[in-house]
C-alpha cells in the first residue's frame, strides 16, 4: 500500500536544518560569485552574445506582421512595432544562419522601416527605433505611431497561448520544434479560472487526471499521466526544473499563487529528468524577479468559509536594473466539503536576481510554507457511494469517516536555492541550478478499510488508524552546458550535463485498527487508541544522472536525440530490528524525435522515448526489485498558424510499462515483477486568442489502458483511469461601449467512465461539470480606479453530486461540489 490509496506503510525521520542550510547557502553563493567573476573576465559587458550569436531562421516572404511573429518565435526576442507600420508591407524571405540583427535587416530590406534590438532582448520596429544608434537608419518623414505587441512576452506567452517552454528540451526551444506533447497553463488561465491548486489548474489539460481524489487529497498534487502514475509516492513534480523530492506522506506542495505557469510533459522524460513514471511529469515555474515594477494585493472570499489574501511585489532595486526582486506571499483557510475538516496555509517566497550584464544572471529563490491543517484525505466504500446501502440510501458526500479528536495534519516546508546562467560567446553557454529543502510532517488519521452490512439497519464502516512523523532534507541540482554551432548545412544545439538528487529521511510510524463507525449514527466521541510504533527508520536516497542531447536543424527539419545513464542508491536502516538494507540500480534511457515545419505553420512530428522508475523492496526470496521501465511511440501534428495567436496540437501514442509489481500467486504477502501495462490514446489540445475579445481553450483525450500481464487483473483496465476526458473554456472581454471592462467566461468538463475494482465489475459513471466566471475591470470606465478588478468564479456550477474515481471497491472519492469565490485585486 502507499499514500495514493489512502494509508500505507512508510518510513520516518528527524532532521537537522540550520547549520546545513547555512553551509549550503554559503557554498552556493561562493560558486555563483566565482562563476560570475570568471564570466565577467571573459565577456564584454557592452554587447550581449545572445544578440551576436547566429541561429537558424526559416521565414518565408509574407505579410510583415506574420513574418515578425515568426521572427519572435525563432529568435526568442520580444517584438514591438508601430501600430500601422506593417499595413500593406510584405517582408523578404529569411532562410539560413543569421544573427537576429542580420535576419531583421534582410526581412526589412527595401521597406524603409527602421529597427533596433535592445540589450533586454526586445526588438523595436518602426518610428520608435528611428533614432536608435543601432539597427536600420532613420526614415525621413516617418510618423510616430502607438505601438502594439506582436509577441506577448519574451517567453512566448500571450494570454492563454504559450509558444515556448524549456521543459521539453532544457533549451530555449519553441514548442512547435519539440517532438513531444507539452502543455502550458499560463498565469492568465490560472487567474481567470481561479485555480486554487496545481491539480485544479490542470482541469482543462488533456491526457492528465489531476482530481481523481475529488474533494479529498487537496494536500497533495497527485496526477495521473496517460493512465500512468498517481498517488503521492509515484507523483513526479518538478519546481523550476528540479524535482520536488519527498517520501510517503512527507511530500511537499507549492502554493499556486507563488507560480507563474504550470508545464506538463506527457510521455517518458527520463533522458532529461531521470527516474519517473512513463506517463509524464509536471514542471512548476516560480514567479521570478521582474525588470518592470510590479505591485499586487488580493483578497478572496467564498463558500465553506473560504478566505484568502495575497501580495505580489517585484521590480528593480537600483537605477541600472542590475538588481531585481520578487516577493510573493499568500495565506488562506477554508472548511472542507467533509465535516470536521479544514485547510489552512501561509506561504512566502522571496527572490533576488543580479544581472551584471545581458549575458549573466544569478537568482536566489527562497520559499517557506506552513500548513497547520491539510484538509480531508479519506475515502468511502463503493457500497454507499456508487451503490446503495442495504436500505436503499447513500452515504452523504459530507460524511467524515475519521475522528475529529484524533486526525491531524501539520506540514512545514522551507527551501533555498539558486539559478545561474551565463553565455560566454556565440557558441557556449552554461546553466546551473540547486535547491535545498527541509520538510517536517506530523500526520494522524483514522480511515475506512471496508464496510459491514450484516445489520442492514446499522451498516458500519470498518476503520484503521495510522500516525506518521517524518522529517527530511533534500538536495536537487542540475548543471549543463550548451553549444550552438553549425557543421555544413546542419545547425546544432548540443546539450550535455549532470543532475543529482539526495534525500535524507527519518521516519517513525504506527498503524493498527480503530473502532467501527455507524454510518447512520456516528459517534465521534469514541476514544481512538494510538497504535504502537510499527516502523522506525533512517533512509538515504541518492541519484546521479549524466545526459547528452543534440537538436539538429536541416532547413525546416529538426532532429532530436538524447541519451542518459543513471545510478540510484537507497540505504535504509531499520531501528526496530537494527538491520540495514542497500539497494542499488542503474539504468540507460534514450529518445529520438523529428519535426518538420511547413510554411503554413503545420509541423508533423514523431518520437520514441524510454524511462525507468526504481521499485523499492524485495520479493519472497529476498531479491531486490529491478526498476520498472517504459517505452513510448508517439506521432502528432502541431499547428501554429502565421499571423494568428494560437497553438493547436494532436497526438497519438502507445506507451508500455514493464516490471510492474503484481501479487505473487505463490505467496500473496509478497509481490513479483511480471506485470505489464499498455496505454494507447489520442489527445487534442488548442489554445487560441481568437480576437482581441475572445480567448479559447479546448481539449480532448481518449485513453485505452490495459493490464497486459498480471496475476490478478490481466486483460482488465486499471482503476482510476477514465476512458475519455474533454474540456472547453471560453472567455470574452468587452473593450468598448457600455460593457467596457467586463469579462465573461465559462467552461464544460467531461470525465468518462472508469472502474472501481481490478476485475472491472464495478463501474464509475461518467460525469459533466460546468464552470463560470465574470470579471470587471473598474479602470476601464474610471481612470482613478485603474488596476482595480473584481472577479466571481463558480466551479461545478449546478452542484452535481458524483464519484470522481475509485482505487478499489473500498476506496472511492466523492467529487467537489459547487464552489464560489469572489476575488478583489488591485495592481499598480
Amino acid at each position: 500500500m502507499n499514500a495514493s490509496t489512502g494509508h500505507a506503510a512508510s518510513r520516518v525521520t528527524r532532521n537537522r536544518k540550520g547549520a546545513f542550510i547555512m553551509r549550503l547557502l554559503t557554498t552556493s553563493a561562493l560558486i555563483g560569485l566565482s562563476s560570475l567573476s570568471q564570466a565577467n573576465a571573459q565577456t564584454s559587458p557592452s554587447q550581449s552574445a545572445s544578440q551576436t550569436s547566429t541561429r537558424a531562421f526559416h521565414i518565408p516572404a509574407q505579410s510583415l506582421s506574420s513574418a515578425l511573429n515568426a521572427f519572435g518565435r525563432q529568435s526568442g526576442l520580444q517584438v514591438t512595432l508601430a501600430a500601422a507600420t506593417s499595413r500593406g508591407v510584405t517582408s523578404h524571405a529569411v532562410d539560413g544562419q543569421f544573427t537576429p540583427q542580420q535576419a531583421l535587416a534582410r526581412m526589412l530590406e527595401g521597406t524603409g522601416i527602421p529597427f533596433r534590438i535592445n540589450a533586454d532582448r526586445t526588438a523595436v520596429i518602426g518610428q520608435a527605433a528611428a533614432t536608435a544608434p543601432t539597427g536600420g537608419a532613420s526614415v525621413p518623414g516617418a510618423i510616430a505611431l502607438d505601438t502594439i505587441d506582436v509577441q506577448g512576452s519574451a517567453d512566448g506567452t500571450s494570454g492563454y497561448v504559450a509558444t515556448r517552454s524549456s521543459a521539453g528540451t532544457k533549451t530555449d526551444t519553441p514548442l512547435i520544434e519539440t517532438p513531444q506533447s507539452v502543455s502550458v497553463v499560463t498565469r492568465k488561465q490560472i487567474e481567470d479560472q481561479a485555480a486554487q491548486s496545481v491539480r485544479e489548474a490542470l482541469r482543462y489539460t488533456p491526457g492528465v487526471v489531476s482530481e481523481y481524489r475529488g474533494a479529498g487529497g487537496t494536500r497533495y498534487d497527485t496526477i495521473i499521466y496517460r493512465g500512468m502514475g498517481g498517488g503521492v509516492n509515484y507523483d513526479y513534480s518538478y519546481l523550476d526544473g528540479l524535482r520536488l523530492l519527498g517520501v510517503d506522506y512527507a511530500v511537499p506542495q507549492i502554493d499556486i499563487y507563488n507560480l507563474d505557469r504550470v508545464e506538463v510533459l506527457r510521455g517518458p522524460s527520463s533522458v532529461l529528468y531521470g527516474q519517473g513514471t512513463p506517463g509524464g511529469l509536471v514542471n512548476l515555474v516560480s514567479k521570478l524577479p521582474t525588470e518592470e515594477s510590479l505591485h499586487e494585493v488580493q483578497l478572496q472570499a467564498g463558500n465553506r468559509g473560504h478566505v484568502q489574501t495575497g501580495f505580489d511585489f517585484g521590480g528593480p532595486l537600483d537605477p541600472d536594473g542590475t538588481l531585481l526582486y520578487r516577493l510573493t506571499g499568500a495565506a488562506h483557510r477554508t472548511d472542507s466539503q467533509v465535516d470536521n475538516q479544514k485547510e489552512e496555509r501561509i506561504s512566502i517566497a522571496p527572490a533576488f536576481t543580479w544581472k551584471p550584464d545581458a549575458d549573466t544572471s544569478l537568482t536566489i529563490l527562497g520559499k517557506y510554507q506552513n500548513d497547520p491543517e491539510g484538509g480531508y484525505f479519506g475515502f468511502l466504500p463503493a457500497v454507499g457511494t456508487l451503490q446503495s446501502l442495504p436500505n436503499g440510501g447513500h452515504i452523504s458526500r459530507s460524511f467524515f469517516d475519521g475522528s475529529p479528536n484524533f486526525d491531524e495534519f501539520k506540514r512545514t516546508e522551507a527551501s533555498i536555492g539558486y539559478q545561474f546562467q551565463h553565455r560566454f560567446d556565440d557558441i557556449w553557454s552554461v546553466e546551473s541550478k540547486l535547491r535545498y529543502m527541509h520538510t517536517d510532517l506530523n500526520y494522524k488519521s483514522v480511515y475506512t478499510t471496508g464496510i459491514d452490512t450484516s445489520d442492514p439497519d446499522n451498516p458500519l464502516l470498518k476503520r484503521g488508524v495510522l500516525w506518521n512523523n517524518s522529517h527530511f532534507d533534500a538536495v536537487s541540482a542540475d548543471n549543463h552546458a550548451q553549444a550552438d554551432f553549425s557543421t555544413g548545412p546542419l545547425t546544432h544545439k548540443f546539450l550535455f550535463g549532470f543532475d543529482y538528487q539526495w534525500l535524507g529521511v527519518n521516519e517513525v510510524q504506527g498503524q493498527g485498527t480503530a473502532p467501527s463507525l455507524s454510518i447512520y449514527n456516528p459517534d465521534y466521541s469514541v476514544a481512538i487508541p494510538t497504535p504502537a510504533t510499527t516502523l522506525s527508520s533512517r533512509q538515504r536516497i541518492n541519484q546521479l544522472g549524466l545526459y547528452a542531447q543534440d537538436q539538429i536543424k536541416i532547413d525546416k527539419l529538426t532532429l532530436l536525440g538524447g541519451i542518459r545513464e543513471d545510478w540510484a542508491q537507497n540505504n535504509q536502516h531499520n531501528r526496530l530490528t537494527s538491520t540495514e538494507t542497500d539497494q542499488g540500480d542503474h539504468a540507460f534511457t534514450w529518445r529520438v524525435g523529428a519535426v518538420y515545419e511547413f510554411d503554413s505553420g503545420v509541423a508533423p512530428y514523431v518520437s520514441y522515448s524510454t524511462s525507468f522508475q526504481p521499485a523499492i523492496g524485495t520479493d519472497a526470496s529476498g531479491t531486490a526489485f529491478k526498476p520498472t521501465t517504459g517505452q513510448q511511440y508517439e506521432a502528432g501534428i502541431k499547428y501554429q498558424p502565421p499571423g494568428h495567436d494560437s497553438f493547436i496540437t494532436a497526438a497519438v501514442y502507445q506507451l508500455t510499462q514493464q516490471n510492474v509489481l503484481v501479487t505473487d500467486p505463490d505467496n500473496t504477502s509478497y509481490s513479483i515483477q511480471t506485470g505489464e501495462i499498455r496505454s494507447r490514446g489520442v489527445e487534442l489540445e488548442g489554445h487560441a486568442n481568437i480576437t482581441d475579445n475572445l480567448e479559447l481553450i479546448a481539449s480532448y483525450a481518449y485513453m485505452d489502458n490495459i493490464n497486459t500481464r498480471s496475476t490478478t487483473a490481466q486483460g482488465y483496465h486499471p482503476t482510476y483511469v477514465p476512458d475519455q476526458t474533454a474540456g472547453l473554456w471560453a472567455n470574452y472581454t468587452f473593450h468598448d461601449g457600455a460593457a467596457a471592462g467586463l469579462s465573461i467566461g465559462g467552461g464544460i468538463r467531461y470525465n468518462g467512465r472508469s472502474y472501481a475494482n481490478a476485475d472491472n465489475s464495478i463501474e464509475v459513471p461518467d460525469f459533466t461539470l460546468f464552470d463560470a466566471a465574470v470579471r470587471y475591470d473598474f479602470g476601464e470606465k474610471n481612470p482613478r480606479l485603474k488596476g482595480l478588478s473584481l472577479a466571481v468564479n463558480a466551479t461545478n456550477l449546478f452542484d452535481k453530486e458524483y464519484v470522481s474515481a475509485c482505487a478499489t471497491a473500498t476506496k472511492c472519492f466523492y467529487g467537489l461540489g459547487r464552489t464560489v469565490f469572489g476575488t478583489l485585486t488591485y495592481r499598480w
